[in-house]
């Protein structure tokens, strides 16, 4: 059983604001909506499902000191070790507008006060010491004033420091950071274009992009969206639900595989069934909350 640190470098406040019917002309005002908020950000995703599956984790990055008793409170609700660095200001908040068959996100900038020589000691957002028999777990955005290079530093550190890495992030981040050769990645079909020069569509093209991207990392997972992922070569199709909101689906799929894989040392087809069914059932919740083990086991009996 591995220990589990989480970095998560732009927390939120993860709102979902959910409306009776599609907006329709400008000035419009809706009235009794449901709103719910909940503490997230990708890798307090992966956290606090690794804990709720009885791993040792710890997350660790940037929290604003305004609001951090929130996310200190959440943290210590799931036993999720806390090991945030807090800054001035506040944590962003993010909002799901989401209406019958509709929705729209809008995501804030992270800590656009904090400037950008505050990054440039990597150390104070990892743990000390040898980090042997430790997943480190990237993922996310970086903050407005953070380098894109940040990430490609740490897992350099912490691969230094002998810990197991995973990484899931976008853009020029996720590009610099395969450079330092992480142990799993997770992009969706988009963010493989600026990998391997393609978005891939096609079963054989999925194919071609997982052996492209084994010459640069060891596991190489990619998301297709609501139809399934690509597992280090493997397909696992997605059961069919109702979503009610994605906001944490993909978080908790990375979660549940690197407890089943990384964690348990299950073969990597078994972690990757019961990674979609959790990914699956986390899309029936609201705000980005846990979904109930119970409904991850039923998904799972129905993933091929």
């Amino acid at each position: 059983m591995s220990k589990f640190y989480c970095l998560c470098m732009s927390p939120a406040i993860d709102a979902t604001v959910t409306l009776k019917a599609a907006p329709c002309g400008n000035g419009e005002i809706f009235k009794d909506v449901a709103d719910v908020e909940n503490v997230g950000g990708k890798t307090i995703n992966v956290a606090r499902w690794l804990a709720l599956r009885g791993a040792e984790t710890a997350c660790g990055g940037l929290l604003g000191e305004a609001n951090a008793v929130l996310f200190g409170k959440e943290l210590a609700k799931f036993g999720v070790q806390d090991r945030f660095v807090r800054v001035p200001g506040s944590t962003r908040r993010n909002e799901m507008i989401v209406w019958p068959d509709g929705s729209f996100k809008m995501n804030r900038a992270a800590f656009a006060g904090v400037p950008a020589d505050f990054f440039a000691d990597i150390s104070r957002f990892l743990p000390d010491g040898d980090l042997s028999g430790t997943v480190a777990i990237l993922a996310g955005s970086l903050p407005k004033n953070c380098p894109m290079s940040f990430y490609a530093g740490a897992i350099c550190s912490l691969k230094a420091k002998g810990a197991f890495v995973v990484f899931d992030a976008s853009g020029e981040a996720l590009k610099l950071g395969l450079g330092a050769q992480p142990d799993v990645i997770k992009p969706n079909a988009d963010e493989c274009e600026a990998l391997v020069g393609f978005v891939p569509k096609t079963p054989d093209e999925f194919r071609r992009a997982t052996e492209l991207l084994k010459a640069k990392v060891g596991c190489p997972i990619i998301s297709d969206g609501g139809s399934g992922c690509w597992f280090d070569g493997a397909f696992v199709a997605a059961p069919k639900v109702d979503v009610a909101d994605a906001t944490a689906a993909g978080d908790t799929l990375l979660a549940e595989w690197c407890w089943r894989r990384l964690g348990l040392g299950r073969e990597n087809i078994e972690a990757a069934r019961w990674a979609v069914a959790a990914g699956s059932a986390a899309c029936l919740m609201p705000g980005g909350d846990p979904p109930a083990p119970e409904q991850v086991k039923k998904l799972w009996e129905e993933v091929k």
